[in-house]
């Protein structure tokens, strides 16, 4: 064997795998590979459950597992001919996402066709997803649709915009098909090469899926994929594509394939490879050893897939330096996750508990929380701790012009019954002058006076009231009830739909000490309440079109706490009987999150779950099973 010098600054290439070429840079966090490296490989390592990776072979490069029996079969028909080469293109680090459905807007009808609109859309929507600004660095039309193409490390935020209304209508946004990949072959060779390293990694008797260590590929290495970042962009989604070609339905997907290794593939992020996620939701083990994670950012766009995710393998990343409370993170990701590493982190009987639906994104919540993309959830962390501290620079981070505020003063709300309280005179003079409590304030002059528009107006208000420190959301979640929903008719900064977007409406209940400046001392503890309508728009990428303060005296957060009811043994007419330790606010979540996945009416989603005794991953097999089945009046029709 030739050895071969390693990389500079690619500490983990001497393991094997794929490593960055010593004459190219990657600018746009791709999958770098490099067609002369070795491996050893990796692997979900024994002690998951059934269909865990095997070893590798330590002197030959990566492990070519025994060839599937079914798999094979499918494919034998399909693979052939001579090697796949590609011709050489420079390299540009983009991707290529279709856009279809925009020719049926309401901004069809401008001189463009709507395209400036859309793009203009497309990346004001992106970046409110990334919390950063994402540019279209180029577009074309194609028939009816349109192709964009974005850095490679954006398109998954794109890809989140996939069913979104455009002026007034649903837009669709998928990665390119295998049939786009250009390798300078006729589309048939490509798709049999890429059956045939499918035919190749798979193994049946495990149910793996080895893409492990793939730039030591031959077929791979032979079409020269890897030499370009723009045939590197479209390969995995293509892979996947292909992939999903193979069966009849998702059911026999699921069953066949239950294990993945992406081990030694130097990935730094999983943009690159984020179409798993689509293509085998079910995923049981899952192995992203020997990459390059620096931390959990990497692996975020992840966050909540694989829901019923049992093992876990992140060793050999830098993220296990970097971030030393990784495993908790990761445990709160995936609630059904049981292995980590190979060592157990969960029991099992906790694991079989885990549910998706339950992990929002506070324990304390009200039973409608519908967040997106953790917009809402990001928004409260950073607006609170603001508020605390800075409020200056958070009304000019969240507020604009048209954004407006005002808080009134409930003196009657009822205090907490379980502690004394001290009540003085002038306790509200901080408050009393100012308050907008429109059962007090009748006259119109008087309550305009009180509505404060623009962040220098919101700011000035916000100075007039006393310090504050509101409970860590971290540590004190029994001290918060939040409710979140889908705001539609938001207005459009941009000014591209008439009708507005669709924002989120946020409702806060809790409490804040009141503080002395000087001292830091609690001079009064008080509760509130606060509305919030977000919409897109200013540097953050999300604006507050609408902010209600109402502050009263202390009333504890004993009615935040769920009851303890014991399950009824008879139903009532019309509700459900639910299973042990199965409440009624969970139940509604179910059906919400399940509604939200399958685009069904609720009663459907409530009839779904019912059938299957709110088993929320049955309900999610059932209804793949019987969709084609399904009568029209079971979906939600859009207006």
């Amino acid at each position: 064997m030739v050895s071969q010098k390693k990389p500079s600054g690619a500490a983990r290439s001497a393991r094997g795998g794929i490593a960055k070429r010593k004459t190219r840079t990657d600018r746009d966090g791709d999958l770098v590979m490099d067609p002369t490296a070795r491996t050893r490989g990796g692997g979900v390592a024994k002690g998951g459950k059934s269909g865990a990776p095997a070893g590798r072979d330590k002197t030959r490069g990566a492990k070519v597992n025994p060839r599937g029996a079914g798999f094979e079969k499918k494919l034998a028909n399909h693979i052939g001919g001579s090697a796949v080469r590609t011709r050489n293109q420079p390299s540009r680090g983009l991707e290529e996402l279709r856009v279809t459905g925009y020719k049926n807007s309401k901004a069809a009808s401008n001189s463009d066709g709507g395209l400036n609109s859309l793009i203009v859309w497309l990346e004001k929507r992106a970046s409110l997803k990334s919390k950063r600004a994402i540019k279209i660095k180029k577009s074309r039309a194609e028939g009816d649709d349109v192709l964009v193409s974005v850095p490679a490390e954006d398109a998954v935020y794109v890809l989140r915009v996939d069913g979104f209304v455009f002026a007034g209508t649903n837009i669709k946004i998928e990665r390119a098909s295998a049939q786009d990949l250009d390798t300078g072959v006729s589309k048939e060779s490509t798709i049999a090469m890429l059956k045939g390293v499918l035919a190749r990694r798979y193994n049946v008797e495990t149910k793996l899926l080895d893409l492990s260590a793939l730039g030591v590929d031959p077929d791979l290495k032979a079409a020269q994929i890897f030499d370009s970042t723009s045939t590197t962009g479209k390969f995995f989604p293509a892979l996947m594509k292909v992939l999903d070609q193979q069966f009849k339905t998702a059911a026999e997907k699921h069953e066949a394939i239950t294990s993945v290794s992406l081990a030694n593939n130097q990935l730094t992020s999983v943009a690159p490879v984020t179409t798993l996620a689509q293509t085998l939701p079910q995923l049981i083990n899952l192995d992203l050893s020997n990459n390059a994670f620096k931390d959990l950012t990497g692996i975020e766009a992840w966050r909540r897939k694989f829901p019923k995710l049992d093992h876990l393998i992140v060793s050999g990343n830098p993220l296990e330096q970097a971030e030393p409370d990784y495993a908790a993170k990761l445990m709160a990701w995936y609630p059904k996750l049981r292995l980590l590493n190979t060592l157990q982190v969960r029991s099992d009987q906790e694991a079989e508990k885990g549910r998706r639906v339950t992990d929002m994104p506070f324990p304390i919540k009200g039973p409608n929380f519908q967040d997106e993309g953790q917009i809402a959830e990001n928004f409260l962390r950073t607006f609170f701790a603001g508020y605390d501290t800075d409020r200056a620079a958070l009304a000019q981070h969240y507020y604009d012009e048209q954004s407006d505020f005002s808080f009134s003063v409930n003196t009657a709300a009822p205090r907490d019954p379980t502690k004394s309280h001290d009540t003085v005179p002038q306790e509200w003079d901080f408050y009393i002058k100012r308050s907008r409590n429109l059962k007090k304030i009748t006259q119109l002059p008087a309550r305009q006076s009180r509505l404060c528009r623009g962040a220098q107006a919101i700011h000035e208000s916000w100075s007039a009231l006393p310090a504050t420190r509101h409970p860590d959301l971290a540590t004190q979640p029994q001290k918060w009830l939040i409710e979140c929903q889908s705001q539609p008719g938001v207005p459009d900064p941009t000014g591209a739909s008439p009708v507005g977007v669709d924002g989120f409406l946020i409702t806060i209940h809790g409490e804040f000490d009141e503080l002395d400046v000087s001292t830091g001392q609690v001079k009064k503890t008080r509760s509130f309440d606060r509305t919030f309508i977000l919409g897109p728009g200013g540097p953050a990428g999300v604006r507050v079109v609408n902010d209600m303060l109402t502050i009263r005296a202390y009333g504890g957060f004993a009615a935040f706490e769920p009851e303890q009811t014991e399950p009824q043994v008879q139903a009532e007419a019309g509700v459900p009987v639910l299973p042990p330790g199965l409440t009624p606010e969970i139940a509604e979540q179910m059906i919400i999150e399940l509604q939200k996945q399958t685009s069904m009416t609720v009663q459907y989603a409530k009839d779904c779950l019912e059938q299957v005794q709110w088993d929320f991953d049955r309900a999610l097999q059932a209804f793949a099973a019987v969709r084609a089945n399904l009568p029209a009046d079971a979906f939600v029709q859009a207006a």
